[in-house]
């Protein structure tokens, strides 16, 4: 199956946020790349469940060139912090610049919620199919050009 047949040809919204070092960066910036976000807030159980879940491939992702963009949506960045100081969240742990515009651009009704955007900075989706392998599926977007 060619992974070219499940891309949504939308661009992913670009957003701003701040990494670990008070640098301010954008989505954009990583273009090129094959991003994998993870929408995540301190509070929620189920995010950090997930994190532990699939560290596994998650790491295995991260190690075939994936980036695991960990983009954090507390209100305060005490929280983000406290957070970050006990859990082992692979990836670059980041925090969201302005949350209510990124809940509009993402439809962030609830998380967590996971994108994936491809090289040329598009949206995709996996495939429904429920023998299917993620690791190929980003393998096959890891070697688009």
């Amino acid at each position: 199956m060619s992974y070219n047949d499940i891309r949504s040809q939308e661009q992913a919204p670009d957003f701003s946020y701040v990494d670990l070092s008070g640098s301010q960066e954008h989505l954009s910036e990583l273009r090129g790349e094959v991003v994998y976000i993870s929408f995540w807030a301190s509070w929620c159980e189920p995010c950090l469940r997930n994190f532990k879940k699939y560290k596994a491939i998650r790491s295995q992702l991260q190690a075939e060139g994936v980036i695991l963009l960990n983009v954090n949506i507390d209100k305060t960045e005490n929280l983000w912090q406290k957070s970050l100081a006990v859990q082992d969240i692979d990836g670059i742990n980041v925090r969201a610049s302005d949350i209510n515009k990124l809940h509009t651009q993402y439809e962030l009704s609830s998380i967590p919620l996971y994108e994936i955007v491809n090289r040329p900075g598009q949206l995709v989706y996996l495939p429904d199919d429920p023998n299917r392998s993620i690791i190929d599926a980003f393998k096959g977007w890891l070697e688009e050009q």
